[in-house]
């Protein structure tokens, strides 16, 4: 037990000394983004409240960027049936278990088996003079198989299972925030054109009641009819 223990101290110390080799995999180098992180701030701007509580445009949540009730409402049930959104969802569980499996294989794959035969001997085989019973045990643990990561094929190749990863977390959270913003904007222009019909209907009957109050003059001669 103690050869096979240092055997196994041996092969990890050697696989973390050939791990150490110089990746073939280009360095990744985040761009920045093509949009401010913060408010606008100047003189026509209300200085600390145009940022709520001091946080960054990416931080605040929807909730508390459209305060309206109704709005709040709407946006919920959107993201709650919506089906691009579910399926962006479904995308992170998938990049998730596929980043977990890569990771894995940076580490050896150990099989364990044990198992345990009883044989019953006859009194006439068996050398005396009952019948014995047999037992043997038997343990195994090795290695199946792994494959020494000399140039950082393996880390490589779980790196971008993770980069895959947050590339679709950050997708699925793209879909919501245009879920979001679709809602908000027709809901504003929904909104919008209650307004301008409450004031076409109020200009309509300012005009009917200014052509009855013309046509009533008409009717008592103190208006002419080109007034009508």
């Amino acid at each position: 037990m103690k050869s096979y223990l240092l055997c196994v101290s041996i092969l990890l110390f050697g696989t973390m000394s050939l791990t150490g080799c110089a990746s073939m995999a280009p360095k990744y180098v985040q761009p920045a983004a093509p949009v401010p992180a913060v408010w606008p701030s100047g003189p026509a701007y209300k200085g600390e409240a145009a940022t709520p509580a001091g946080k960054k445009v990416a931080d605040i949540p929807w909730r508390e960027f459209f305060v309206d009730p109704h709005l709040q409402k709407l946006i919920a049930l959107a993201l709650e049936n919506n089906r691009d959104l579910r399926v962006a969802a479904l995308n992170i569980e998938r990049f998730r278990a596929l980043y977990q499996i890569k990771r894995a294989d940076l580490l050896p794959k150990v099989d364990a088996n044990a198992g345990a035969s009883f044989q019953r001997i006859a009194e006439t085989l068996s050398g005396k003079d009952r019948a014995i019973t047999t037992e043997q045990y038997n343990v195994g643990l090795g290695i199946s198989s792994y494959e020494l990561d000399m140039f950082g094929r393996v880390r490589s190749l779980k790196d971008q299972a993770l980069e895959q990863f947050l590339a679709t977390e950050q997708a699925h959270r793209s879909v919501q925030i245009s879920l979001v913003s679709q809602v908000a904007t027709t809901y504003l222009a929904l909104v919008a054109d209650r307004e301008r019909l409450q004031l076409a209907n109020e200009t309509l009957l300012n005009q009917q009641e200014s052509y009855k109050l013309t046509q009533s003059r008409s009717d008592a001669g103190i208006s002419s009819s080109l007034a009508v």
